[in-house]
């Protein structure tokens, strides 16, 4: 499955590396000033956004970060931010 991610999120590359990062600059400058609660609070949102993922990936593995979003009602960009953490965590 991990495997699939991985292609799944290389794919999705050809948007643009700087296109897809700078939201994630984003998110760590916002999250830098951020409470210890709103951390916590963003973490689990992004745990369980993790978890409808791999639950959508499990029903439909040829699904790319495109359908997922749109699934999910998040950005593309998102998705595929989503998907990296997953990846992440099941490498290390």
């Amino acid at each position: 499955m991990m495997r699939l991610m991985g292609e799944m999120c290389r794919q999705s590359f050809g948007m643009g590396f700087q296109q897809m990062t700078s939201p994630a600059v984003k998110a760590a400058e916002i999250g830098s000033n951020a409470t210890p609660e709103v951390r916590a609070l963003f973490e689990d949102w992004a745990q369980e956004v993790e978890r409808e993922i791999l639950s959508l990936i499990k029903k439909d593995n040829k699904l790319d970060s495109d359908a997922i979003a749109k699934k999910l009602g998040i950005s593309e960009e998102s998705a595929i931010l989503f998907m990296n953490r997953i990846e992440q965590k099941e490498t290390s």
